[in-house]
């Protein structure tokens, strides 16, 4: 063993998981109790731990006859393992002792660093101090290790030590200033701990001085009602003393100045771009306004319809008609109910809603319930549109629709949900094909008056032929928009023919079947590299991809993928939302991977989802060696794919 891996480089974690490590590796400590011996030890490092209390902490009052041996024991294994990095466990006639700096046991490191902190000269200085100590925590205290009550009692105390000093670098925050900045932190703590009234008056205070008065007073009625009702108890003194300043509009005046200036709350903005040659739904758009306006009940739309009949392209054009109305942000998730791959799990969608509204990554619950309670409780005094697409199940919604009237939920599903409409009020929006005329009249938008004009009857064919369907007749138009002037009733026959020889995509019925056929049409049209492209697409995990990806995927160079992604977006079987970044219609989707699994042979699939994954890791790899020399946040999966 090195000279460098003793005592000095040793590091003994209690906040979390309890782990010994030197830099060169991880000390291994054998089973739960052998650790919980090491833990209290560790605890009073560089003191004598007497026998009777290691017996206590490891049984409680339930001692077996052997117990003294059985610490003998754990202590005589321990001892070669702290051996190879210069530690010893002494014994004493009435204990064992630790021989070990407190500093290399992150228990006391955090204590020195709180005290170090506490002794700066600035707020300022103070709160970062305080943060990098409060970054030291890894989880649940003492975990991993077997015990008594004592181990139990030690694992609250040390809990309650970390939300003090949580508590105190929030009040030395908001006397620097950046209280507004908290808001969505002091939310999430106030869920998880609704009873901790110096939390709740921080909250109070920071929705106060960012202008949110009635949200400050809301939230003090809230937790008056919440003490009275479950413990029998009105609020203390100092919290009713703040409501009383609240009231009397004296914060700012009677608080400490703000020594910079006040920052605005995360205000998400994550409506999808709004869809060109958006025509008609008139009736539609007046019902989707009716609920919003009506402000008597909690607003929630439900829009239904095939596969393919525009259902994305309605709500996200009317969100962002009525965006407005919502100064506190937009929501959306794409819930993938209706595609091929693994639905969005509700505690997955929470998450990036959480994170989206302020919420730090390691404050976001992980469990449907806790998540739940937070997100409901950042919504409860703001006006947010969240956008639901493509849903699958009420199951998959109820956990994401927001608690409070400010607030207005707009779902799309291929499924009716009833139990969204009988239970949670869903207003049903029921959508259909387009009107001959409205689709007509899209045909034009997408290739010209001057097509239009030349071939009326054939663009009432068009029409016709695919469905009135949106999805249909933009991929024919894409795939007429090629041919010359004059030929539109040619291609229209040909799109006809396809159709009659493909049979029903799913079991949307004839929408489906329309859009098939526009689908084969432009699919048969492509030249062969861009035909092959197209259908290993159909194999990526969602619909979103990055031009990387779908080289990886082809094995083709990213400037010959980059032009045959020209191609498809041409002929519309892929849509680019920003540069080097496209997406797939699910029944776009649906048909690659059927002609991915009937023209690509098994080796070919193989071949190609191993070069997708290897480049998947390597772009994970390079991301995080990145985040390691930046303060950037770790990029997430579903933003590099």
């Amino acid at each position: 063993m090195s000279e460098r891996c003793l005592e000095h480089v040793l590091k003994i974690g209690l906040l979390g998981a309890v782990q010994a490590r030197c830099e060169c590796r991880e000390i291994p400590l054998g089973p739960p109790r052998q650790r919980a011996v090491l833990a209290l030890l560790a605890l009073e490092a560089g003191r004598t731990v007497p026998m009777e209390r290691l017996i206590r902490g490891l049984w409680g009052e339930r001692a077996p006859a052997g117990a003294r041996g059985l610490v003998q024991g754990y202590v005589s294994r321990l001892r070669p393992a702290l051996a190879g990095v210069g530690v010893t466990i002494a014994y004493a006639p009435q204990g064992y002792l630790l021989e070990l700096a407190a500093e290399q046991v992150d228990v006391h490191e955090f204590r020195i660093s709180v005290t170090r902190a506490r002794s700066l000269d600035t707020d300022e200085a103070r709160a970062v101090a305080l943060r990098h100590a409060i970054a030291l925590w890894r989880g649940e205290p003492l975990s991993g290790v077997s015990g008594g009550e004592l181990l139990d009692r030690l694992r609250e105390t040390l809990a309650e030590e970390r939300l003090a000093v949580i508590e105190e670098c929030l009040n030395t925050e908001t006397r620097a200033g950046r209280d507004t900045v908290l808001i969505p932190e002091l939310i999430a703590l106030v869920a998880e701990h609704p009873f901790r009234e110096g939390l709740v008056g921080l909250l109070m205070l920071a929705l106060c001085r960012a202008g949110r008065r009635a949200d400050a007073l809301e939230r003090y009625e809230r937790t008056r009602r919440r003490l009275v009702e479950e413990l029998g108890l009105d609020p203390g003194p100092e919290l009713r003393q703040l409501h009383q300043r609240i009231l009397r509009g004296t914060v700012r005046a009677a608080g400490t100045v703000l020594s910079s200036p006040v920052e605005t709350v995360t205000v998400p903005a994550q409506l999808p771009a709004e869809p060109g040659q958006f025509t008609g739904r008139a009736a539609e758009l007046r019902l989707l306004d009716s609920v919003v306006t009506r402000g008597d009940t909690v607003a929630i739309s439900l829009v239904t319809g095939a596969g393919g009949v525009g259902k994305t392209a309605l709500t996200v054009h009317w969100a962002h008609r009525i965006r407005s109305r919502f100064p506190d942000g937009q929501l959306y998730v794409n819930l993938r109910g209706g595609s091929p791959q693994r639905p969005l799990r509700p505690i997955e969608a929470l998450g990036r809603f959480l994170r989206a509204l302020g919420v730090p990554a390691d404050r976001v619950p992980d469990t449907v319930e806790e998540a739940g309670a937070v997100y409901r409780s950042l919504l409860a005094d703001r006006r947010v549109l969240v956008v639901l697409d493509n849903a699958g199940s009420v199951e998959q919604v109820r956990p994401l629709l927001p608690g409070g009237r400010r607030c207005a939920t707009v779902v799309t599903s291929r499924e009716h949900l009833a139990g969204l409409v009988v239970r949670d009020g869903a207003v049903p929006v029921p959508l259909g094909a387009l009107a001959s005329e409205e689709a007509v009249t899209l045909f034009g938008k997408l290739l010209g008056g001057e097509r239009l004009s030349a071939e009326p009857e054939a663009a009432r064919d068009l029409a016709r032929s695919c469905g009135y369907l949106p999805l249909a007749l933009r991929v024919a138009a894409a795939d007429i928009a090629g041919g010359p002037v004059g030929d539109t009733a040619g291609r229209v026959r040909r799109l006809a023919d396809a159709r009659g020889a493909m049979p029903t995509l799913g079991a949307a019925g004839e929408p489906c079947e329309a859009a098939r056929g526009a689908i084969e049409r432009s699919y048969r049209h492509l030249d062969p590299p861009s035909r092959r492209l197209f259908r290993l697409l159909g194999m990526l995990p969602g619909p979103v991809f990055a031009l990387e990806a779908a080289a990886a995927l082809a094995g083709t160079t990213p400037g010959e993928t980059d032009r045959l992604l020209c191609g498809l977006a041409a002929a519309r079987l892929v849509e680019e939302t920003e540069p080097g970044r496209y997406v797939l219609h699910d029944l776009v989707r649906e048909y690659a991977l059927d002609r991915a699994w009937t023209e690509e042979t098994g080796p070919s699939r193989a071949r190609a989802l191993d070069a997708l994954l290897t480049w998947y890791l390597h772009a994970v790899r390079e991301a995080d060696e990145e985040a390691c020399h930046t303060d950037a946040v770790p990029i997430p999966m579903t933003a590099v794919t």
